[in-house]
């Protein structure tokens, strides 16, 4: 079974061929769809991260930690 033009490459003049790969025709495509993943894996990372830092900011300001801080700096 033959899915291109090429009956048999013994004889083939390659240069006059073109693209023989799958998915031919799908580069722009493809290329699009990953410049958007990447965009979007930037921003849902982004935000994933500036919640964990939130949280981690607010536990840093709590009046507890605050005292616990300063109170062991008093002491030395």
């Amino acid at each position: 079974m033959s899915t291109t033009i090429v009956e048999s490459w013994s004889g083939a003049d390659l240069s006059q061929l073109g693209p023989i790969y799958p998915g031919v025709g799908w580069e722009v495509t493809l290329f699009v769809l990953g410049v958007a993943f990447w965009l979007l894996f930037h921003i849902l990372q982004a935000r994933i991260e500036k919640k964990e830092f939130e949280v981690d900011e607010a536990a840093a300001r709590s009046k507890e930690r605050l005292a616990r801080v300063f109170d062991e700096e008093a002491r030395e």
